[in-house]
């Protein structure tokens, strides 16, 4: 009883540190009993002492017999707690003594509350209550000398043969743990975890071992604490920067994306494939997603350079350009400023003899199937006509202007199918009326009907949802179906007869059919040569004040309409408001100024006064301010001013319009129709080599003159390129100038900054309690900050 007495009395003074009472206690009693376990848990003296790091006192116990290889009841040996705890000299001397280093615990859990409970009764219950709790069943004393970041004894357990790929029962090796317990701030804690990396990875440790809980690898936890030498370090030994996680499906590259850490993320996309750069989460997102909703503008632009696309969609539909236009300051500038990077010149020389600039459209013209969708993108975004103007810039308007280029040909001969069936619908309905011969206009228009309908229909069924809104689908489409029902009619009425005299009777229904297929198709007509670019602008002046102009009316339609019964009831005798559609043509004709005064104000003595004459006269008048003076002055003021504040948004509109109609043309034309195998190779080939325009190009200046390189660029877009250019170049000159000037004080301040951050972390974890030795670290401090300065 003595002697268990003195064994917990032993153990007490261990743990709380009291070593000359504990030696004490082994001078006064020389017996072994105090060597043996205690408690439930079955702890030895031995395990405190490596736990609380006492050398001295531990080689004492063995010399007196004690078995350092013994383990409590879980499976702790004293190797494991010296690695724990972090006590390198107690760590490399049991090695030295063969301690097992592959001892690994036993149970999933241990509650030092439960071990009391059971032991409260007993004189030991206090015993090894301090002591570590395992988390998890089947770790050997490296996982927790990496777990807690003591890379000394790490370095010391892999030096002496533990097995670095050693799994716990959840799969977990020790490179998962690396990093758990440390502070990314902590400068100290940071270099120890980038050793702890060397020293696994140059074991040959597994590097794409998952965490069994979390799903990711050990460089997903590198790239969250930001520390780019252990990702590096991890990459360079096959280390896969792509890996998903399990259940979000995040990379190393999103990790690095959305902390915003730079040079991280530079690293892994050095080892990344760049059409790989836009891998997705989850939910769709891909890194430059990430780095958007965060405002890490540098991350961004590093992401785009590399090629990510600025039009990828998350599953909801969200588009990069959104993400950038919603989270990052100035996204026009931000965009601008990217853009602007994109025209640079070659050789940087000078604007002059000789001198070339390379274009490049990666930014607009991703490796998706269509190029125009960035673009798209960027309209979609833009929410005022301030962020608008950016369709302005050099590179979107020359994107345009080439894309352009190579699809006006399926325009063109769109346009010339349809001015086919415009001019033999015309001439149709003149020799019809004139009873001239028309079996072969007759058979030219029913093919040119045919294959208008077809060529409409094959284009719903394509994009319905673009072209069931078209206005101009309908015109074109109803226009061809009146046509063809109409020259259907008359080649029957031909048959019924069967006469060779061309005096048919023609049914007043089908010179209607005629007569609102030819406006329709007239009108069309103009729609399409509006989308020519040198005449888009006034196509857009038109529709603009056709728009404003019909809000206006809408407005005040219940006036007219007042007006126009009124007039029925005071003018009933006048066969021009005999009805209420009458009424409504008449006064519509009356609010341009036509008002017929004498007709309906007859000025004749011989004939009775006119019914009403004074209400009548009233009202006219009224109609007369109201809505000849006060409404169509209206409309005209509002026309003319959008007409003025298109002149000001004239060119940016102009953009706006060819923008969309070329993404049309090209969604178009990327249909798996044109891909299949029922046409001839040759035609799907032209219909590619239409439709995807070079992603670089070179332009010229020869003899200080612009010379338009390429087809269908103005000068003056060219000249803006080089201008752009020569910007770029002085810029890029300017920054390598003050680079060169810093670079001559950047090493000394680093390592002075290096320094003082290495004091100050030791004066926070050291704390010396004696007034002198803080005394001389401030002295350094002031030192190293006088030397700084």
């Amino acid at each position: 009883m003595e002697d268990n007495q003195n064994r917990v009395k032993l153990m007490l003074a261990i743990a709380n540190d009291e070593i000359e009472k504990a030696l004490e206690i082994l001078d006064k009693d020389n017996s072994k009993d105090l060597l043996e376990p205690i408690g439930l848990l079955r702890i030895t003296v031995v395990h405190l002492v490596a736990w609380k790091g006492h050398l001295n006192l531990l080689k004492q116990l063995y010399e007196r017999g004690a078995n350092i290889n013994t383990s409590d009841k879980i499976g702790r040996s004293a190797l494991f707690y010296a690695a724990h705890a972090g006590h390198l000299e107690v760590t490399q001397w049991l090695i030295k003594r063969n301690s097992f280093k592959e001892s690994r615990i036993g149970i999933d859990s241990c509650s030092n509350h439960h071990f009391q409970i059971q032991s409260r009764n007993n004189a030991d219950y206090l015993v090894g209550q301090d002591l570590p709790v395992p988390e998890c069943c089947g770790r050997t004393p490296l996982h927790q000398a990496v777990r807690n970041n003591h890379s000394d004894v790490v370095k010391t357990l892999v030096k002496a043969g533990s097995n670095v790929n050693a799994q716990d029962e959840r799969g977990n090796t020790a490179l998962l743990l690396a990093g758990h317990n440390v502070n990314s701030n902590d400068v100290i804690e940071m270099s120890k975890f980038v050793e702890i990396i060397d020293v696994l990875v140059s074991a040959k440790a597994l590097t794409n071992v998952v965490d069994s809980n979390t799903g990711l690898t050990a460089l997903h936890h590198a790239t969250r604490l930001g520390s780019p030498e252990a990702v590096k370090r991890l990459l360079d030994e096959d280390a896969w920067p792509l890996f998903q996680c399990v259940d979000s499906k995040i990379t190393p590259l999103h990790v690095a994306a959305s902390d915003g850490n730079l040079e991280v993320l530079i690293i892994l996309l050095q080892k990344i494939r760049r059409e790989h750069v836009d891998i997705r989460d989850e939910i769709g997102q891909t890194a430059l997603h990430r780095a958007c909703y965060k405002g890490h503008r540098e991350c961004a632009r590093v992401l785009i350079d590399y090629g990510s696309d600025l039009s990828a969609k998350t599953k909801s539909g969200v588009t990069v350009i959104d993400t950038v236009f919603a989270h990052i300051k100035s996204p026009t500038s931000f965009l601008t400023d990217i853009m602007d990077s994109y025209v640079q010149l070659i050789g940087h020389k000078n604007i002059g003899k000789d001198a070339r600039i390379s274009v490049d459209f990666g930014i607009l013209a991703p490796r998706s199937e269509l190029q125009t969708n960035v673009i798209i993108a960027l309209i979609a975004a833009i929410s005022n006509d301030e962020q608008l103007a950016i369709l302005q810039h050099p590179l979107i308007e020359t994107f345009l202007c080439l894309k352009w280029a190579k699809l006006r040909f399926f325009f063109f001969l769109f346009v010339v199918l349809y001015a086919f069936f415009v001019l033999s619908l015309s001439i149709f309905a003149i020799n019809l009326l004139r009873k001239y011969n028309i079996f072969l206009l007759q058979i030219i228009l029913i093919w040119c009907s045919a294959i208008l309908l077809l060529y409409n229909g094959t284009q719903i069924l394509m994009l319905p949802r673009h072209y069931m809104k078209q206005f101009e689908t309908w015109l074109s489409i109803i226009s061809a179906a009146l046509s063809f029902m109409a020259c259907m009619i008359v080649s029957n009425l031909r048959l019924i007869i069967n006469t060779k005299d061309e005096k048919i009777p023609i049914p007043e229904f089908v010179l209607h059919f005629i007569s609102i297929a030819i406006l329709l198709a007239w009108i069309r007509m103009m729609l399409l040569m509006g989308r020519f670019p040198i005449w888009g602008y006034y196509a857009l002046m038109f529709s603009t004040v056709l728009s404003n102009m019909l809000k206006v009316l809408l407005a005040f339609i219940c006036m007219v309409f007042g007006f126009a019964l009124s007039f029925t009831v005071l003018f009933y005798e006048n066969e021009q408001f005999h009805d209420c559609w009458r009424a409504i043509v008449k006064t519509t004709v009356m609010m341009m100024g036509e008002y017929d005064y004498e007709s309906l104000f007859p000025n004749d003595t011989k004939s009775d006064k006119s019914f009403l004459e004074f209400t009548s006269r009233v009202i006219f008048l009224g109609f007369v301010i109201l809505v000849s003076m006060v409404l169509m002055n209206l409309m005209i003021g509002l026309a003319v001013n959008d007409i003025q504040g298109l002149q000001k948004m004239g060119h940016i509109r102009q953009l706006l319009k060819q923008a969309e109609f070329v993404a049309h043309l090209e969604k178009l034309t990327s249909h798996q129709i044109f891909k299949s195998n029922f046409l001839h190779s040759w035609f799907r080939k032209i219909v590619d080599s239409k439709r995807v325009m070079p992603t670089k190009i070179v332009l010229h200046c020869r003899d200080n003159n612009l010379c338009e390189s390429c087809r269908g660029m103005s000068v003056k877009l060219i000249e803006s390129l080089f201008l752009l250019a020569s910007k770029n170049n002085q810029q890029n000159e300017s920054n390598l100038i003050g680079f060169k000037s810093r670079y001559t004080d950047t090493n000394v301040m680093s390592s002075l900054i290096n320094l003082q951050e290495q004091v100050h972390q030791l004066q926070k974890l050291l704390n010396p309690p004696i007034s002198k030795k803080r005394s001389k670290l401030r002295g350094k401090r002031t030192m190293c900050k006088k030397m700084s300065i």
